[in-house]
């Protein structure tokens, strides 16, 4: 095993340009519970960018970012033993404790103990990260290793949104926010694969025939009040049973108008810290139903890698570029350049 690794360190927080430097660090060693794993590729997550320009609070710099990780087991931990060196592996975005309340009830998700790489602890830019067992799922032969770094974060969620809390059924009409972009594009096929009539809402034109390649029966470019109108009109003035919101405060009123009567509005991703303003009378007469949606467990990351097998979800993985080029990948994250996912080849 080699004392010195490769990493894209963050050192201080600012502009995308602070990602610019490829820097040699010293490998990390695994706990008991952990795994040293060799990183193939890493997604390059919203929630990234945030952490980066030190919007998210309690960060500690310097910090290795990237959440949405697949590799190669390179060397396990005296406790480890669902895994070996060489088995194929991705992570979900938190590790678990296993221990608290919500992990004893069978809901994980929910762990008040939870860590995230990239986060609260080094990450996936870099050419090896250190994560414990319990958030790594073995990667089928027929799953590449781009697919696999968004199985967890963005698909495991999005899948959540879709068939656990938006409740999708065939006949639907589902509105897609931010349809574009990572979380989104992967709604609008999820949302479209239940039978739903999509309609897919983004502000990038250039977009709009990847969403509809993506399964959207309807994509409207438009503000506030253009997608209002129009989504009311496609679905003769009830508005869309389920909204799935994939981008914060920025489209969250849109979303709120948008939504029917008894309708579910999902949030999905990192939306920001900025607060929401909700009308809780609109709510009561309504009968609105708001969720917002965990990363998956490592459980549910390997049902999501189980369907990428075999063919049930097609990730979108826009641009791959290596790992020097990550300040270039996050500027396609602040200017919304990219279709899909971004992904760094470590």
């Amino acid at each position: 095993m080699p004392e010195l690794m490769n990493a894209v360190v963050l050192e201080q927080f600012g502009e995308p340009e602070v990602l610019s430097n490829v820097t040699e660090v010293r490998v990390p060693r695994p706990a008991d519970n952990e795994i040293l794993v060799e990183v193939r590729a890493c997604g390059v997550c919203y929630l990234d960018s945030i952490v980066r320009a030190g919007v998210r609070p309690g960060i500690e710099l310097p910090l290795i970012l990237g959440h949405e990780i697949a590799g190669t087991v390179a060397e396990t931990g005296a406790a480890v033993v669902g895994f070996r060196a060489g088995d194929r592996v991705a992570s979900t975005y938190r590790a678990v404790c296993g221990h608290c309340y919500y992990c004893r009830a069978e809901n994980s998700a929910l762990c008040i103990n939870v860590e995230a790489a990239g986060v609260d602890r080094d990450g996936g830019y870099a050419q090896y990260v250190v994560l414990p067992e319990s958030s790594l799922s073995k990667v089928p032969d027929g799953v590449s290793d781009e697919e696999a770094t968004i199985a967890g974060c963005v698909l495991g969620a999005v899948y959540k949104g879709v068939v656990d809390k938006g409740r999708v059924r065939a006949g639907d009409n589902v509105l897609v926010t931010g349809s574009g972009g990572g979380a989104g594009i992967h709604s609008v096929q999820l949302a479209a694969n239940s039978g739903a009539r999509v309609i897919a809402a983004t502000t990038s034109p250039g977009k709009v025939d990847a969403i509809k390649a993506a399964g959207a029966d309807d994509v409207v470019v438009g503000s506030e009040d253009e997608v209002v109108e129009r989504v009311k009109e496609l679905t003769e003035g009830r508005g869309a049973e389920v909204v799935l919101d994939t981008v914060g405060k920025a489209t969250s009123r849109t979303s709120f108008r948008c939504l029917a009567r008894g309708g579910r509005l999902v949030f999905i991703g990192e939306l920001g810290v900025e607060p929401v303003k909700v009308s809780v009378p609109r709510m009561l007469y309504r009968e609105t139903e708001i969720y917002g949606v965990a990363s998956p467990t490592a459980g549910e990351l390997t049902t999501i890698l189980t369907l990428i097998e075999q063919g049930k979800i097609k990730p979108a993985i826009g641009t791959t570029l290596p790992l020097a080029e990550a300040a270039s990948a996050h500027e396609m994250l602040r200017t919304h350049s990219n279709i899909g996912r971004t992904v760094l080849r470590v």
